[in-house]
């Protein structure tokens, strides 16, 4: 078979509902590796708390993170590597909101560094952040311009809030999901505009050479609809939105609980014969 480019999302995709990988997933995505396959996981989560599932799967090859923003080989330098980092003058001006918008987080967060700023650092423990390296952020501690802003607000500031970012920084890009469970704050992703998973896709597909058409993505949530609609063949979970299944190409049978994705791509690579083997 072809080499294919294979991209994954990890929250409701690869990753169950106990944020796990199960050991059917890593055989599956390992075995898919071994034949000469292209593994890469695009998240929009952070670096610091996505490596572990990187490192469990066994993965040599780039990762995806901040939805794009960052391309990256772990645990070494790489040549190829690059970070879109936001523009200052956004930063500062959205640190700047904070009170006018009752604000109950802002996180600023890169590559290896994590500033947080927040009254209620219980939220910490309900997002994906690397809560063991955060430092306090103000616009003095703020020693690197970060590539992605992380905002928990209450939901109607935060539709107002991400309106007036969009209306005054055109180079800044807005993403709005739902914030702790059983709240009333939504969360807003703030990374540099025209960056999408499909950005960090693309740039492996030239990389190693490998033409849209052999390029295979999971997904599940709105982060994915550009990625999935975008791929030579896009895959929606069969736990995902609507909207990620009306632009798929098709749709898993199993869910990201039953092992979704191992189930389909053991069926799509033909992996059973070489797994047995």
């Amino acid at each position: 078979m072809t080499r294919k480019l294979i991209a994954l999302d990890l929250d409701g995709t690869t990753l169950n509902s106990a944020s796990q990988i199960s050991a059917q997933t890593r055989q599956v995505l390992q075995a898919a590796s071994a034949a000469g396959h292209i593994v890469t996981i695009a998240t929009g989560r952070p670096y610091g708390v996505s490596v572990q599932y990187y490192d469990t799967l066994g993965l040599t090859t780039p990762m995806i993170n901040f939805n794009g923003a960052l391309v990256h080989i772990p645990h070494q330098r790489w040549a190829g590597e690059y970070e879109r980092r936001l523009p200052m003058q956004a930063v500062d001006e959205i640190l700047a909101m904070r009170d006018r918008y009752h604000i109950q987080l802002v996180a600023a967060e890169g590559k290896n560094m994590m500033f947080v700023d927040t009254d209620k650092p219980e939220l910490m423990d309900t997002l994906p952040m690397s809560v063991a390296e955060n430092r306090v952020l103000t616009p003095a501690t703020l020693s690197a311009v970060p590539t992605s802003l992380m905002v928990v607000i209450p939901t109607q500031a935060g539709v107002n809030m991400a309106q007036e970012i969009m209306n005054d920084f055109p180079s800044v890009n807005v993403n709005t999901w739902g914030g702790p469970e059983n709240s009333d704050l939504s969360v807003l992703e703030i990374i540099h505009a025209g960056i999408e998973k499909t950005t960090g896709i693309d740039y492996l597909a030239r990389y190693y050479h490998i033409a849209n058409d052999d390029i295979i993505a999971f997904g599940d949530e709105f982060n994915d609809l550009h990625m999935l609609n975008h791929v030579g063949w896009g895959v929606a979970m069969a736990n995902g939105s609507a909207a990620v299944k009306a632009v798929a190409n098709d749709i898993t049978p199993l869910t990201n609980d039953q092992n979704g994705v191992a189930d389909y791509l053991t069926s799509y690579l033909h992996l059973a014969a070489q797994m047995n083997a």
